[in-house]
């Protein structure tokens, strides 16, 4: 039995292939390189170092066991390192075995990168005067990243531990590679006008050469003339790329972005129900001692409306008296009067001159006045002080000095 399948007689294991290209770079030419290039992605795991030295146009993998006994560079280093290329057979991968590094100065992608940060600093676009402040309370939020990565759900899941309202819309663009960076401009221009109250322009940890979209020029200008506040998050705490110089606020990883951009809707929520409940108690204790204030002011108005009233009452009780006692004697008064009036009409009474002894005359209810109207015959009604008497006339006698007649029966004398 073999492992090969029937297929061709010259057909070889992939293991095959690789056990030769081992057996290759096993050989004493590939030992002992002396390599220039430029650093990048360097990174400790243990006691050993991997990074990725590189130039304008290749790059290899390195390896240096016991890296701390050895000089450590910075990404962007120009280095010469001292080592073999080895061939990792079960894997399949070529990595050369570094022994030892030496600086030779910065890499020309590094300095590139620094020759382009001075340019745009001296013509302003990083200075504090032309950045714009971030909304305190952002209700829609634009993150341009890739939705692949995890730079998304890092932030949506921060944004959402403090917010659950905030609208996050991803704008899904390349983040690495030679177009990237137009893409992500050409991107930003788009949305610039849409409404949105803040922009986070994202993306995870890298090496130099995969955060270069991020110190391209075209993207850099692109970020400056914004309207829209932008917040950088590019990288881990340590990476710096133009595109944090430009921005209004940098975010040392997207996670500190989206707990720059979201406001704490739960402590803002607690904080109002605090300020509620004080606002309550307060408005209680006010209305208590508003209350106990007006039951004082009350009583004391009580008491000076009795005081008040009562001296009013007393006056008015003295006015009445006055009046009454006033009326009293101007009743007497005319009462006095009326009676001397009754006693003066009462002595000018003919009754009370029939009384002396005097009698009224009438003649069919008629007063007699004169002799003149009396005949002989007439019936007369005598009417005195205690009574009246019926008489017929049987003479008549005129007072001579009237020069009146007598009159005897029926006959006149």
């Amino acid at each position: 039995m073999t492992d090969k399948p029937l297929i061709s007689q010259n057909a070889v294991s992939v293991s095959e292939v690789n056990a030769t290209i081992k057996a290759c770079m096993d050989s004493p030419v590939f030992k002992g390189l002396e390599v220039f290039g430029e650093v990048s992605g360097f990174k400790f795991s243990g006691p050993h170092a991997y990074f990725t030295l590189k130039d304008k146009y290749s790059q290899i993998s390195c390896v240096c066991f016991y890296a701390a006994k050895t000089y450590s560079p910075k990404d962007g280093e120009s280095v010469v390192v001292r080592g073999g290329l080895d061939y990792y057979v079960k894997g399949g991968r070529l990595s050369l075995q570094v022994t030892s590094i030496k600086p030779v100065g910065q890499g020309l992608l590094f300095l590139e990168f620094e020759r382009l940060k001075a340019k745009l600093q001296q013509e302003g676009l990083f200075d504090e005067a032309h950045k714009k402040p971030l909304p305190r309370f952002a209700q829609n939020v634009l993150v341009v990243t890739s939705k692949t990565g995890a730079v998304i759900r890092d932030i949506v899941t921060t944004v959402r531990r403090k917010n659950p309202i905030i609208n996050i819309v991803v704008r899904d663009v390349r983040v690495q590679g030679e177009d990237a960076a137009k893409e992500i401009a050409k991107a930003l221009k788009s949305v610039d006008r849409l409404g949105y109250d803040v922009i986070i322009i994202a993306r995870g940890g890298g090496s130099l050469e995969d955060l270069a979209p991020f110190y391209n020029e075209e993207l850099v200008r692109a970020v400056y003339m914004l309207d829209t506040p932008v917040v950088s998050a590019v990288g881990h705490e340590t990476d710096f790329s133009l595109c944090d110089f430009v921005a209004d606020k940098r975010a040392a990883t997207p996670t500190a972005a989206g707990e720059l951009v979201a406001y704490d809707y739960y402590a803002m929520a607690e904080d109002l129900k605090s300020h509620m409940r004080r606002l309550g108690g307060n408005a209680v204790r006010a209305y208590r001692t508003a209350s106990s204030r007006a039951q004082i002011v009350l009583g004391r108005l009580r008491h000076a409306a009795v005081g008040f009233y009562s001296d009013r009452a007393r006056r008015v009780e003295r006015a009445v008296q006055a009046a009454k006692m006033n009326a009293v004697r101007k009743f007497d008064a005319a009462s006095a009067r009326a009676e001397r009036a009754v006693d003066a009409l009462d002595k000018l009474s003919p009754l009370k001159t029939l009384k002396r002894g005097y009698f009224r005359l009438q003649i069919e209810g008629g007063t007699v006045g004169s002799v003149a109207g009396v005949h002989v015959g007439d019936t007369v009604v005598a009417t005195g002080g205690d009574g009246a008497l019926t008489a017929i006339v049987t003479e008549v006698r005129a007072d001579q000095n009237n020069k009146e007649s007598y009159y005897g029966g029926n006959e006149k004398i």
